[in-house]
């Protein structure tokens, strides 16, 4: 099991996008092919960004930015629990690919029974 490690540098990087996760074989058989679906897609500003065959899953990009993304990056309501979104407090819940995104992730050790 992987645990984060480290502190928001409010970099902005995970609230630049929108990520989507689908359901892969609902999603395949309203198309004739995974290009065909990439096609689709990208008439909409999507990308598919991954594909998780083991867990059925299909992933999405789009580029989105937050509303509460200021201009130099910062997250306007980071610090108000109470208007930041669950999501945002757990993001990133999984290792991301950007460098500049302060967040990592280590192997945490088996719990003993």
């Amino acid at each position: 099991m992987l645990r984060r490690t480290g502190e928001c540098n409010q970099c902005g990087e995970c609230c630049k996008t929108l990520n989507i996760t689908a359901v892969r074989d609902v999603t395949l058989n309203q198309h004739r092919s995974i290009k065909e679906l990439e096609l689709y897609l990208s008439y909409r500003g999507i990308r598919l960004v991954g594909e998780d065959i083991e867990r059925n899953q299909l992933l999405y990009s789009i580029d989105i930015p937050c509303q509460q993304l200021g201009s130099e990056n910062e997250c306007k309501v980071h610090h108000n629990s109470e208007a930041k979104p669950l999501l945002c407090h757990r993001y990133p819940i999984e290792p991301d690919d950007s460098e500049e995104c302060s967040y990592q992730f280590q192997t945490s050790p088996p719990l003993s029974q």
